[in-house]
Parts: structure tokens; C-alpha cells; sequence
């Protein structure tokens, strides 16, 4: 399989030149070869599959070969994901990117222990974009700007497709998907240390579900990666 790097843009010329990080990376960790295949992409769907044609000290030139557009995934899978430390959070991030999650949105629940900080935008796209190249992702996963318990309700509330994961729930995700309506499916996913009464009786009155995966407890990290999977498998899509 060829490996993926990410540039700005893919223009319309018949060769491209790769600065920056991703060609640090690739001359200096990966030592890439003259005529060796790989794939770039915008991270927005277009790519391309060329040939490594020149090598600098700090860039090198991809001969064009293949041009191609990668149509976005639907539904779109959106996971409201409660903060944690940054050690989990960024496992999170690349579980969620490999999985196929379209959005990613912090929340600052109330059992949140970590805070949100203005860097931490940067970092969790950062993991997201190396997470998509390991998985051959062409599309990133966006990462929005926190948001609020009541801001969740206001959004995705009324939907039949807000899903709320939870050890206390009687419904399986299985048996609540088979009830999605048309548009995306949205899974809020709790702290280390859950979700509290309060958030669950807000998100019930705003139309969410609260489902469980199984008799097993996930850690925060893990879950919306095991939801993703789940719901990946029941609507087709693996």
C-alpha cells in the first residue's frame, strides 16, 4: 500500500513539491526514493498517486500519474467526545479518526477533569491527520471548538439519531439503530467518570437515546471507537 502524505493543495500542475513537515518526514525518517510511488492528498477528499521525480534537502518533486476524488462517507458519523487527559484524549483522537468519525467535538462535561485550552484545537487535529495517514484516510475528520451540554441538546436535540452512551441504559445500540432517520448519526461519549444524572435527564428531554454497547464498561478512550465500529457494521458501511 502507498504511503500518504498530506499537503496544502494538489493544484493542477503535472508535477508537486512537498515542503514543511510532511517532506521532513519523508526524506529524513521515511527516506523515500527516487521513482517510489505515494499518494498526496488535501485532506479534503482530492488526491493523487505520483512519483517521486527529485529529492532536496528539506523538499521533494511528485511526478503526477493518477488524479482522483474520494466521495465523503454518509451518513456523517459526528461523536461529541467528553475531555480528558491529554494522554487519552489523543488515544481517543486516533481511534476516532481510524474509525471513520466525520466531526469530533470536545465536550466539557461536568465530571470532565481536564480543561480545555486553546492549543488543544492544534493538537487534536495534529493526532487526527498522523492517525489518517497510518489508516489511508483521505478525508480529516474536522475538529470543532468545544461545546456545552446545553449547546449539544440545542443542535442535535429532536433527532432520533443522538445517541447517548451509558452503563445504566436498557436499550442496545443495535436495537436503537435500527429506529435512525435520514441526516447524521451523533454519539456523546462521557468522562472517565460518566455521565451524571443531570446531563442524562437533559439529553432525554432534548430526543436523545441512551444506549449501551454491551454488559462491558469502556473506558471514555475506547468507546466511541467501539460505538463507531458497531454502527459501522449495522448501517453497511464495513
Amino acid at each position: 500500500m502507498l504511503t500518504l502524505f498530506f499537503v496544502p493543495s494538489l493544484g493542477t500542475n503535472t508535477t508537486i513539491e512537498v515542503t514543511g513537515d510532511e517532506a521532513h518526514h519523508a526524506i529524513k525518517v521515511l527516506r523515500v526514493s527516487l521513482g517510489e510511488e505515494i499518494l498526496l492528498a488535501d485532506g479534503g477528499g482530492a488526491w493523487v498517486r505520483g512519483s517521486i521525480e527529485a529529492i532536496g534537502k528539506k523538499s521533494f518533486t511528485v511526478a503526477v500519474l493518477e488524479r482522483g476524488i474520494a466521495a465523503p462517507e454518509h451518513p456523517e458519523l459526528i461523536v461529541v467526545q467528553a475531555l480528558m487527559k491529554s494522554d487519552r484524549a489523543k488515544e481517543a483522537i486516533e481511534l476516532l479518526t481510524v474509525a471513520g468519525a466525520t466531526t469530533v467535538i470536545p465536550w466539557q462535561a461536568d465530571r470532565s477533569i481536564a480543561k480545555w485550552q486553546d492549543d488543544l484545537g492544534a493538537k487534536w487535529f495534529a493526532t487526527s491527520v498522523a492517525a489518517a495517514k497510518q489508516s489511508r484516510r483521505l478525508i480529516l475528520p474536522e475538529i470543532e471548538g468545544p461545546i456545552t451540554t446545553n449547546q449539544i441538546a440545542k443542535r442535535f436535540g429532536g433527532q432520533s439519531n443522538l445517541l447517548i452512551l451509558h452503563e445504566s441504559a436498557t436499550i442496545k445500540i443495535s436495537e436503537a439503530a435500527k429506529r435512525f432517520s435520514h441526516g447524521p448519526i451523533v454519539l456523546v461519549i462521557g468522562p472517565e467518570g460518566g455521565i451524571t444524572g443531570e446531563e442524562l435527564g437533559f439529553f432525554g428531554v432534548a430526543g436523545g437515546t441512551v444506549v449501551q454497547l454491551g454488559n462491558e464498561v469502556f473506558r471514555s478512550a475506547h468507546a466511541g471507537f467501539a460505538a463507531l465500529s458497531a454502527i459501522s457494521a449495522l448501517i453497511g458501511r464495513w
